[in-house]
């Protein structure tokens, strides 16, 4: 029987080395790949995410505390679980910057490890509101160690209450972890503290498009909004909508698919420049949603008034507009350097940069032979040297495709191929 899995693995690598051959992803542009990920014609055939066995759960984490009135829908954390219904290896997956469980990364992983046959608990990034209301007892976000310390407890949790709420049907073999972009990163450092605790001894992790420096990466994301102004970013936005209006009002029939915006966003002459501040918007957004819970829960004073109950009704406008010239960057010098220098005397800029990285695993990663990365050459969060630590780093256990921007090509044929194949090795 062992022989016949490993001819069956072997054949599976195969297959997926000769698919890498016809890896055709159409997007060689770095910024469309990252904003239109990949057209449907070059997709993996997944099942619809209603085809699944999937449930959404809401666990209380604190119930001895109450959220605060303007968070009312965060008294619980939110997570999904796809199941089996027979015995089968159950995989973590950690979204990325600001994102949540239901995000349409986490569901494109879900439905490709649901085909496979793989349980599968989605957990919202450290990042999201969600989390640092319900799950965080730090509540200041960031810190990748921190954050992996607080993820690996939500694991645990959000498994024993999936396994009490579905019983027999969800059995679990193994443990893998994944996760994509900040959640990459976070997978990293889970895996280093799972090696030390051994709660779920993760046979498999695998880091998705991970910034190899979270500072150097918020630098270049933030340095899209910073290049221009915020004002700038919404005159260019204007700009687009006014060039997609005058393409749509032609239009006799309009489906909201990603390739009707794709086509009216070619047809509009939307460019490089243009799409970069919109992705360093989006990103900017996340940072606000961020900064904003966390100005609430640790009563800053920030955004927010100080000593003010935010009622449920009440316009957060102004806090956000405020949040909205702050950005990461800011966050990171005036809050989480002071923060946590005072509770480690010594731990100083240069040194927490270095904590943000993953070169600060670079011993544990590159003995691990149980850790792959994959990424892609022109991805945006990255530099040169980045490349090239990956590269030294993970040797072979590091697959780099030619083009896919930043977590663009996620749900693409070869792409799921070469993941479920790492997965599926030695098994």
């Amino acid at each position: 029987m062992k022989r016949i899995l490993l001819m069956g693995a072997m054949w599976l690598c195969a297959a997926t080395a000769s698919a890498a051959e016809a890896y055709d992803f159409p997007f060689t542009d770095p910024f469309k790949a990252t904003v239109f990920g990949t057209p449907e014609a070059y997709k993996a055939d997944l099942p619809a995410l209603e085809d699944i066995n999937r449930k959404v759960y809401g666990i209380d984490l604190f119930p001895e505390q109450d959220a605060p009135e303007v968070f009312w829908y965060h008294e619980e954390f939110q997570y999904s679980v796809v199941y089996q219904e027979k015995p089968a290896p159950l995989v973590f997956s950690i979204a990325g910057t600001g994102g949540k469980f239901d995000g349409g990364k986490m569901t494109a992983l879900e439905r490709a490890f649901y085909k496979a046959g793989y349980n599968v608990i989605s957990i919202t990034s450290p990042t999201h509101a969600n989390f640092i209301v319900a799950a965080s007892e730090m509540k200041i976000p960031g810190y990748l160690e921190k954050d992996a310390a607080e993820i690996y407890s939500v694991m645990q949790k959000t498994l024993a209450h999936a396994q009490g709420e579905l019983g027999d049907k969800l059995q679990v073999t193994d443990y893998y972890l994944t996760g994509y972009s900040l959640g990459g990163a976070h997978s990293a450092f889970v895996s280093k503290l799972d090696e030390e605790q051994k709660v779920f001894n993760f046979k498999k992790v695998f880091i998705v498009n991970p910034p190899v420096s979270l500072y150097n990466s918020v630098i270049k994301l933030d340095g899209y909004v910073e290049s221009v102004g915020t004002e700038g970013v919404k005159n260019t936005i204007d700009s687009i909508f006014a060039r997609l209006g005058e393409n749509v009002s032609h239009a006799e029939r309009v489906e909201l698919s990603d390739e009707f915006l794709y086509s009216m966003f070619v047809k509009a002459g939307v460019n490089d420049a243009e799409l970069a501040q919109l992705i360093g918007l989006a990103f900017r957004i996340s940072s606000t949603d961020m900064i904003f819970a966390i100005d609430v829960m640790q009563n800053w004073g920030a955004l927010t008034y100080k000593n003010h109950t935010i009622s449920k009704y009440e316009s957060i406008s102004h806090s956000f507009a405020r949040g909205s010239q702050i950005g990461f960057l800011t966050y990171f010098e005036r809050a989480m350097i002071p923060i946590f220098s005072e509770k480690e005397p010594g731990l100083d800029r240069a040194e927490m940069i270095d904590r943000l990285s993953l070169t600060s695993l670079a011993g544990y990663l590159m003995s691990s032979e149980k850790i792959a990365v994959v990424t892609n050459s022109d991805d945006i969060i990255l530099t040169s040297p980045d490349l090239a630590f990956i590269t030294k780093t993970f040797g072979d256990r590091a697959k780099i495709f030619p083009h896919g921007g930043h977590c663009g090509n996620m749900d693409e044929k070869v792409w799921v191929d070469h993941m479920l194949a790492f997965f599926a090795a030695d098994n």
